[in-house]
């Protein structure tokens, strides 16, 4: 009897997304395959590791037990990776985080990264899209990851890291969806969830008024909660919040929202080490 790294991969993804379909996608499976994978990891453990409540899989007791264990086993595989790939460097890489990247992964992943390879100082800024973008063709940074949009062009050399639709999200109990005008919830400008969320509201006659700003994701969710406003995140999110967070089908549809990986001209075993190790997180090197 083993863990697999692969279906412990998996079982992260369905946990974070709170959906068999947007796990999926992160792991680049079949909806069909991530549901066997999660069977076999049951059948192995001899109990269920989710539970399907209002619309989304939430972790049972024994999933919420697994899950340290599952984050420990990954990070030690990709720690033992990044080693063996790159050993022995040093000296300093720059990277930029749009601001509501900074609520995923890759705190941990830097952080990681950092563990191996102490020799080498992680820079990290944060700002919008636009900002880090300019830094990058600047030589400010070495790596940035991006979120997709927000006035910023696609490169041929930018790496898909994940992507997964928007959705609105609004209070199980509410009746904010139908107010007019809509009250939502968004970052400031230059936040590309923001402008999918206006123009769509736009394309559809929709009268709106902002009465919630926030750069962070988790605040959102919060005015969300109170009931305050309704706001247009990424499903992932609005999947795995708690109660009593739910999808809105009675706005208009959104676009998928899409984080990229984008390194600078000047490349190092540095850049190349970090850059690496971020794909591999993200299940984009086999």
């Amino acid at each position: 009897m083993r863990l697999e790294i692969d279906v412990l991969k998996t079982f992260v993804a369905v946990a974070e997304t709170g959906s068999v379909k947007y796990a999926a996608e992160r792991v680049a499976r079949s909806p069909a395959a991530v549901s066997m994978q999660m069977k076999k990891l049951e059948r192995l453990i001899g109990a269920p590791v989710f539970h399907r409540s209002e619309g989304a899989m939430r972790l049972s007791d024994s999933g919420d037990r697994l899950m340290p264990h599952a984050h420990r086993i990954i990070e030690a595989n990709d720690t033992a990776l990044a080693a063996l790939l790159s050993p022995d460097i040093n000296g300093i890489v720059r990277i930029g985080l749009c601001l509501e990247n900074i609520e995923t992964r890759l705190p941990e992943i830097l952080a990681g990264f950092s563990r191996v390879h102490p020799g080498v100082t992680v820079n990290i800024n944060a700002g919008d899209a636009k900002d880090l973008s300019a830094m990058l063709a600047t030589n400010g940074l070495d790596i940035a990851i991006l979120t997709a949009g927000g006035g910023v062009p696609n490169l041929d050399k930018d790496q898909l890291l994940y992507e997964q639709p928007l959705v609105w999200a609004t209070h199980k109990n509410s009746c904010r969806a139908g107010e007019r005008p809509l009250p939502v919830a968004v970052a400031p400008r230059g936040c590309p969830w923001r402008d999918a969320a206006l123009g769509a509201l736009k394309r559809a006659g929709i009268e709106y008024r902002i009465s919630y700003l926030s750069n962070v994701s988790e605040s959102q969710l919060a005015a969300v909660r109170a009931d305050l406003a309704v706001a247009a995140l990424p499903a992932s999110r609005v999947l795995s919040s708690t109660h009593p967070i739910c999808v809105s089908s009675d706005l208009p549809e959104l676009p998928y929202t899409r984080m990229v990986l984008r390194t600078s001209d000047r490349t190092d075993a540095n850049i190349k080490s970090l850059a690496s190790q971020i794909l591999l997180a993200y299940g984009r090197i086999a």
